[in-house]
């Protein structure tokens, strides 16, 4: 069996996002198969006919991400994203430094390790302000600190269930007043390739809580931020969630994520996000575009 246009499609479970790229891989000519991690050591070991082409990483898990991107770059596999894009993407931490020392525009963030530096971080920033876990999606564990008795309280609270502080570091962020809404940006190698606006009453625009989708145009300052982004992780495939400060009037990077969903947003704005990724996979290995019967 060749492997010059084999791809493998790592994942936890074939959820709608991976159906629809698996398939658009195939259309694309590529021999594509799911990669379980139960399957991982035949891959690593050579036992399945040659390095494969490509391995697009799209597990669940931050940690099997990126241990399967890793594992396999050193096999000599190349994979996207890259498990070193992986990690960054990972932690809100890590990218509030990449993009402080880059100049990306991101509401100013502190890394605390204690209880004490988050309320001093807070006292730094002023309140609002809010604190998040480094890693995790959703918007789960963001708390928005009003006043000094919510700093009380998630301190308190957190504290009885982690008395050893094993759940530091956290990022204390200042907040950023938003007008009900921010931005998920698809980008594909380096092109932005759908924007679309997530609207929501509560102050966390989080599809999973409720936030409505609707597709707005690119615009020249929405493409120079994912340009700003891209020069620094390299191209690869993401989710870049951009917010308008309604103070300073412009837009922000909040973050960036190496494994955005996109399968329900799709039917809703029309781009079709998954062909579109496996035509630039099909780019990256120069494997030409079966024509029309």
């Amino acid at each position: 069996m060749t492997t010059a246009d084999q791809v493998l499609l790592s994942v936890t479970m074939l959820r709608p996002e991976e159906k629809l790229l698996l398939g658009a891989l195939r259309a694309e000519g590529l021999t594509a198969r799911p990669l379980l991690m139960e399957d991982l050591a035949e891959v690593v070991a050579g036992r399945t006919g040659g390095p494969p082409a490509l391995a697009v990483i799209r597990n669940l898990s931050h940690r099997d991400a990126i241990s399967v991107s890793r594992r396999l770059e050193y096999a000599g596999v190349t994979t996207l994203n890259r498990s070193s894009v992986i990690e960054a993407c990972n932690d809100k931490g890590l990218q509030s430094l990449l993009f402080a020392r880059h100049g990306i525009p991101h509401p100013v963030t502190r890394h605390a390790f204690s209880y004490d530096q988050v309320r001093a971080a807070v006292g730094e920033l002023g309140m609002p302000a809010v604190v998040k876990p480094v890693s995790g999606s959703w918007g789960r564990g963001v708390t928005k600190m009003a006043n000094a008795e919510c700093v009380e309280a998630w301190a308190g609270g957190r504290e009885s269930a982690d008395a050893g502080g094993k759940l530091f570091p956290v990022v204390v962020q200042a907040y950023v007043d938003k007008p009900g809404h921010d931005l998920r940006v698809v980008v594909v190698g380096r092109t932005p390739v759908v924007a679309i606006q997530r609207v929501s009453s509560d102050w966390r625009t989080n599809t999973h809580l409720g936030a409505r989708v609707e597709r707005v145009e690119v615009t020249a300052e929405i493409d120079k931020l994912c340009q700003q982004v891209v020069d620094v992780l390299g191209p690869g495939f993401y989710g870049v969630d951009l917010v308008e400060d309604r103070v300073a009037g412009e837009l922000l990077v909040l973050e960036v994520n190496a494994n955005p969903e996109f399968a329900k947003s799709s039917a809703a704005h029309g781009v079709d996000v998954a062909g579109l990724y496996a035509a630039y996979v099909a780019e990256q290995l120069a494997v030409p575009v079966p024509s029309a019967a």
